[in-house]
């Protein structure tokens, strides 16, 4: 396990050879969840110096890069490091445990391993999240994996993925919070794995959808009028450009989309004419 600057972020490289969490340094400091601001507040802080030096470690990193080879994330791992932004997870990563991220408070972004199984309850609760692809391997999702993520609009679900009561995967969200009409009691469990399910918003899913391909674009494109199919939004006000901008994994981007549309209706009109 290694410690660097990436990206101008503190960044921990974790190899899961070191048991992170401590539940008794982690009792210990139960009082004082709002971190110090300076040395003089670390001091005089009621607490063990190994408790101080514990969470003056955890709360050092901003960006966690889980690196090849490593296959879980115990639980409560990184629980209440608040600093974190950014995790990335290789792609030998399969499951995470209960809690692993909660109270990451400073999280926004994501990028889950495509070899992702399972997802244990908590394991991203109260983070700053605006959008979250679980990959298509995903088998399980328990409850309040997403909960209290209150900026997150974009959560892509597989279809086959189970959702381990599905009511309570993001209770107190977007659905919720900005939504009111989506109560957490009305099927918010169908709106996750069918989101813009409506044939009307084909494209929505298909950008939404795990790394998704210009041509399966191009095609729906083409059914739904051409780039103008871009600018339509969703019942929750998200357009497919920002499905795309928003997905970590999207390859293609609006204006190669578009582009690439443009020059294959110029192709079939020149054809036509020579014809």
């Amino acid at each position: 396990m290694r410690v660097a600057l990436v990206d101008g972020l503190v960044t921990l490289y974790y190899d899961g050879t070191k048991k992170l969490y401590n539940q008794e340094l982690s009792e210990e400091w139960r009082n004082h969840r709002d971190p110090p601001r300076n040395q003089d507040d670390w001091e005089r802080l009621n607490v063990s110096d190994e408790c101080k030096n514990y969470w003056k470690e955890r709360l050092s990193w901003q960006q966690v890069i889980v690196v090849h080879g490593v296959s879980s994330i115990p639980e409560y791992t990184f629980h209440h490091c608040q600093n974190i932004q950014r995790v990335i997870f290789s792609n030998t990563a399969n499951w995470i445990g209960r809690s692993a991220f909660i109270y990451c408070k400073s999280l926004t972004s994501i990028k889950l391993s495509i070899n992702l199984r399972f997802i244990g309850e908590n394991a991203f609760s109260n983070c700053n999240l605006s959008s979250a692809f679980v990959p298509p391997r995903c088998i399980e999702i328990r409850y309040w994996a997403f909960a209290y993520n209150r900026n997150l609009e974009i959560l892509n679900i597989p279809q086959r993925t189970k959702l381990v009561e599905p009511h309570w995967i993001i209770r107190f969200t977007v659905l919720c919070s900005k939504y009111p009409h989506r109560r957490a009691d009305r099927g918010v469990g169908v709106w996750l794995k069918n989101i813009n399910n409506d044939d009307k918003f084909a494209l929505h899913r298909v950008c939404a959808s795990f790394e998704p391909t210009l041509d399966l674009i191009l095609d729906t494109m083409k059914e739904k009028g051409g780039p103008k199919a871009f600018k339509v939004k969703n019942s929750i006000g998200i357009t497919p450009s920002r499905y795309l901008n928003e997905n970590p994994y999207a390859k293609v981007t609006e204006k190669e989309v578009i582009e690439k549309y443009v020059l294959q209706m110029m192709g079939e009109v020149s054809n036509t004419a020579e014809v």
